[in-house]
């Protein structure tokens, strides 16, 4: 019998000795998985002990390029996925410089008193992807580990202050000369990019509270690819089956966030794609950071947002059912062909100018100010997608799903520390910040 079998029979006869005669399979798993985790507890603090006591040295490397001289055995507890462990570790001083040194913490990237890096790992995931009270009734219920709001609060907000960190250091060098003239020698730029940019709506405490709470625009961005072809008919149903999504988000002014655009872009070498397609909207502030950032892009306005205008249209000139239909489907039909002359022809016939905010009216704004990027026959012709789906996606799961919940007023620095974490996670980018706070807490 080899050493796993005898362990497993070891441990079948303890789960069994605590539970006694079974009632369920439910109770025998249950009873399995606390035991387990408990005895998983035990083993991983003698198994940090046991590395603490290794190798223990009179004097060790300090920073300041002296020696720190040993001083004695200190206790430190941490916050794993098994439970609450302590561990025993050498304390060190630099005599030259003062600094106190604990050489396991900082070989293991410990965080002595806190949550460890797997620990805050899985409660920042917990944290970005429910509402933080709920989160942590579901975050106890799967991992038997109990973490308060506040926890799960500090742990999404730890990660979306690292992706803040990185977008600092990827905007040093995007806006740096040399790495733009090295990435040009050496990049491998994409055949065709898709990026989109869209806005929703956070609540964000004023200076008193809830009482002057006012909206804020949350800006999303996305970048991303797709062999998806565009649609065949006006009326058709198609998935953008979007490829290697990433997505960016900020609530700040539009040339802060134009900035963020330009340097998320540079990580996708979007100046240097063959084909760079931009999908909006419309809103004016996207295309001005578009043109300035990134003049060569071909800009489209999203197909289904361009329909949205026409059916207000209907409804305020037609009391009949079947001539706004016909009506719908005859501008529809010629937005589709590009014969933006019609459409706005069509709209300008139904403007109303007793009416204040008159729908035939923006109608006819909205087509004229875009009818540059409402070349959709061109676009089909080449292939180009004409709809804002990843993006929608996007604003859906960063700000209505998470952002926006039921009753959420948030102060304006987590919030967009947790968007930021938000979308870093759906990019599927939360690894990589996990291997970034290790090391960050390595190098402490």
């Amino acid at each position: 019998m080899d050493n796993t079998t005898q362990l497993e029979k070891m441990l079948s006869d303890y789960f069994a000795e605590q539970l006694g005669e079974p009632e369920s399979l439910s109770e025998m798993e249950q009873t399995a998985r606390k035991n387990l985790q408990e005895i998983g507890r035990g083993a991983l603090e003698k198994w940090l002990n046991a590395e603490a006591s290794k190798g223990r040295e009179k004097t060790v490397p300090c920073e300041c390029g002296a020696k720190a001289e040993y001083v004695r055995e200190r206790e430190a507890t941490l916050r794993t996925v098994l439970g609450k462990v302590s561990y025993q570790r050498s304390y060190y001083i630099c005599p030259a410089c003062g600094r106190g040194i604990y050489p396991l913490d900082e070989q293991l990237g410990l965080r002595p008193n806190a949550m460890s890096g797997e620990l805050e790992r899985l409660a920042g995931m917990m944290g970005v992807e429910r509402p933080f009270e709920q989160g942590s009734r579901l975050f106890e219920e799967l991992t038997l580990i109990s973490l308060s709001n506040h926890s799960l609060d500090k742990a999404a907000q730890a990660y979306g202050e690292e992706q803040i960190q990185r977008e600092a250091e990827w905007e040093e060098e995007a806006y740096d000369l040399e790495s733009v003239l090295e990435q040009r020698r050496t990049g491998r730029p994409p055949r065709r990019l898709y990026g989109a940019i869209d806005g929703g709506r956070v609540h964000i405490r004023g200076e008193e509270g809830v009482e002057d709470a006012i909206w804020r625009e949350l800006k999303v961005g996305t970048w991303f690819t797709t062999h998806a072809q565009p649609p065949t008919g006006p009326n058709a149903q198609w998935s953008i089956r979007a490829e290697n999504v990433s997505y960016y988000a900020d609530i700040c002014e539009a040339k802060d966030f134009g900035r963020l655009m330009w340097t998320t872009g540079f990580q996708h070498q979007a100046q240097l794609a063959d084909e760079l397609i931009i999908l909006g909207d419309g809103a004016r502030w996207i295309w001005e950071l578009v043109t300035e950032h990134l003049p060569q892009a071909i800009q489209i306005v999203d197909w289904f947002h361009a329909c949205e205008y026409l059916e207000p249209v209907a409804k305020a000139a037609f009391k009949n059912e079947v001539q706004r239909e016909e009506w719908v489907k005859q501008t529809k039909t010629a937005l589709w062909e590009g014969r933006l002359d019609d459409v706005i022809a069509a709209c300008q016939q139904q403007v109303n100018p007793n009416r204040d905010d008159d729908p035939a009216q923006r109608a006819v704004t909205y087509f004229t100010n875009n009818r540059q990027r409402m070349d959709y026959p061109t676009y089909r012709a080449n292939g180009y997608q004409i709809g804002s789906g990843t993006i929608e996606s996007g604003i859906k799961q960063i700000a209505t799903q998470r952002m926006k919940v039921a009753g959420a007023f948030w102060n304006l620095e987590p919030a967009r520390k947790v968007a930021k974490a938000r979308a870093a996670y759906l990019s599927k980018q939360w690894n990589d910040l996990a291997l970034r706070r290790s090391r960050l807490s390595r190098a402490a």
